[in-house]
């Protein structure tokens, strides 16, 4: 008799989780406990002083600590539902959707400037987002090392971790792979608190759900997520100096 073949179960097919064990209103819910944690800390308030050293280093670590927060809540919950961060998306991705990754954030930081220019010609140009007043404030380029790293890497692993991991795959089970997509990209750009950028980052938001469902890691849609901020923030460098 020939020996039997194992079989061995590749992980990329089961994330995004088919049937996630957590709920919507558990992702609501870890959200609003969040932000219920940094309210008395007065981090829901951009710092007005960004046009000085004291301002930016305020405002770099605000977001190191929202990052840390939700990191050990996210962190917390998912010992207590004794899952892992697997089931977010933290596998290995195939080196193809890597590569893909980086065209992706290349080509939202082409698209989405394009599509934010077409709208500040009919409605106006709208108020500069904090991170981009941070950028353009700096005078050293540490400043600008830091502010790179916190919107191109520290912030991309945050949003990537709570939009596309932990609150599309229960939107996926409950609405399907369509409309589950169509909400999280609405709901990443709700949360945002930009109306006059709503269209541009919901359909930032809609391409790295896509991205996250495609390669079946959440790696790539930080990738992406990551190359967008930095090539917005190399270009607002740009324009200061």
């Amino acid at each position: 008799m020939g020996k039997k073949k194992s079989k061995r179960i590749d992980l990329r097919i089961l994330i995004p989780p088919r049937q996630p064990v957590w709920n919507i209103w558990q992702g609501l819910f870890l959200i609003a406990l969040v932000t219920i944690i940094e309210f008395p800390l007065g981090w829901l308030e951009t710092p007005k002083d960004l046009d000085s050293l004291r301002g930016i280093l305020y405002f770099i670590g605000v977001g190191l600590g929202d990052a840390l927060i939700y990191f050990l809540v996210i962190r917390t919950f998912l010992r207590l539902i004794r899952r892992s961060f697997s089931d977010l998306g933290f596998i290995k991705p195939l080196k193809r959707y890597v590569g893909l990754g980086f065209v992706v954030g290349v080509l939202l930081f082409v698209g989405i400037g394009l599509l934010g220019n077409v709208l500040a010609q009919l409605f106006g140009t709208p108020a500069p987002q904090s991170f981009a007043v941070a950028v353009k404030e700096v005078n050293y380029k540490w400043e600008f090392v830091l502010l790179t790293v916190l919107g191109g890497v520290i912030a991309p692993i945050k949003e990537e971790m709570l939009f596309r991991g932990l609150i599309y795959p229960p939107l996926r089970q409950s609405l399907g792979r369509g409309k589950g997509m169509l909400v999280t990209g609405l709901f990443f750009a709700t949360l945002h608190l930009d109306i006059v950028r709503f269209l541009p980052l919901f359909v930032g938001g809609l391409v790295l759900t896509w991205l996250y469902e495609r390669s079946s890691s959440i790696w790539p849609a930080i990738i992406a997520h990551g190359t967008w901020n930095s090539l917005m923030a190399i270009a607002l460098w740009i324009q200061h100096t």
